[in-house]
């Protein structure tokens, strides 16, 4: 499978994971609106939060397909948006619980409510298992299984306290009614706290050129083993998304042409591409090697006289 053949099934299967999210995040608005849990609520805000996540990734690998350098502003302009959007919808879903806590007027939900908070995560279980099944197919490390437990450890809050709750009209003991608007308060803050996680993530990520993967003395060796470098300049990695795009300075002999030239910077990207699992796109700046010391060449000149001779 070529790069662009695994660049765009990634996309697809970023896409997918958008769709089922979204889905499965009205889906739980509605039941939870429907139901009157606030921990349902909380919990369809939650959903929304990795959604908004999974957004991200389907515009960083969209990305990829195009120009990198033309889709990061577009990234962290969305990606902040999205980030205040989570952090408002949690405060407020923090307040209305609070609201109801309080309230002498508040209806616990029924077993409907846990019903629907079950069905919710197991369908959350099996967009996780897609996704990771779909990565590992194309070779992509997974990334998110800390956010996927998070996603699971709000659900299961959910569930405890509608069940408490529902527990509680059940036995006829109102102070159990507590527990779904308690649940909603802790679903809601860990919401708040994903939101502003995730605004400085991205903006730490913008700034991040590190390798994790492969080391850049190794990209560096095997960008000098390619026929035509006569020497590797600057050698930069970065992190987008879940694959390394790598920019690299190449010093080539000042006497071909620039169509030559082009043809190793070809050359360079083409055998990186395919080295290196990770690594989705190559930058090569091609400059003429300057003959200072120590010399290197790779085509046959004239002696010239030296000072030792």
């Amino acid at each position: 499978m070529s790069w662009k053949q695994r660049a765009g099934s990634a996309e697809r299967g970023a896409l997918v994971s958008v769709c089922g999210l979204l889905g499965l995040t009205l889906f739980k608005g509605i039941a939870g609106w429907l139901t009157g849990s606030k921990a349902l609520m909380a919990d369809a805000c939650h959903t929304a939060a990795d959604c908004a996540g999974a957004f991200t990734t389907y515009l960083e690998r969209k990305g990829l397909r195009k120009s990198i350098a033309q889709t990061r502003r577009t990234e962290t302009v969305t990606s902040i948006v999205l980030s205040a959007l989570l952090v408002l919808f949690g405060l407020e879903m923090a307040l209305s619980s609070v609201r109801a806590a309080v309230s002498d007027t508040y209806q616990a939900p029924g077993w409907n409510a846990v019903a629907f908070v079950a069905l919710g995560a197991f369908i959350r279980g099996v967009l996780i298992r897609i996704q990771h099944h779909w990565d590992a197919r194309l070779g992509i490390r997974a990334a998110g299984q800390r956010a996927d437990r998070a996603s699971l450890a709000a659900t299961l809050i959910a569930f405890a306290g509608a069940s408490f709750a529902a527990a509680g009209i059940w036995a006829g003991m109102p102070a159990l009614y507590l527990f779904d608007p308690a649940a909603g308060l802790i679903v809601s803050a860990i919401v708040v706290w994903s939101g502003c996680k995730f605004v400085g993530g991205i903006l730490r990520q913008q700034e991040q050129s590190a390798c994790c993967d492969v080391d850049l003395k190794v990209i560096q060796d095997a960008i000098d083993r390619i026929d035509g470098v006569v020497s590797v300049g600057e050698v930069r990695a970065r992190e987008q998304g879940h694959y390394v795009v790598v920019d690299a300075v190449i010093h080539v002999n000042p006497r071909i042409s620039v169509a030559e030239g082009q043809e190793i910077a070809l050359r360079v990207k083409r055998h990186l591409t395919k080295r290196f699992l990770h690594i989705a796109d190559v930058l090569v700046h091609v400059q003429p090697y300057d003959p200072g010391f120590p010399y290197k060449t790779n085509h046959v000149d004239e002696p010239f006289s030296t000072l030792v001779q």
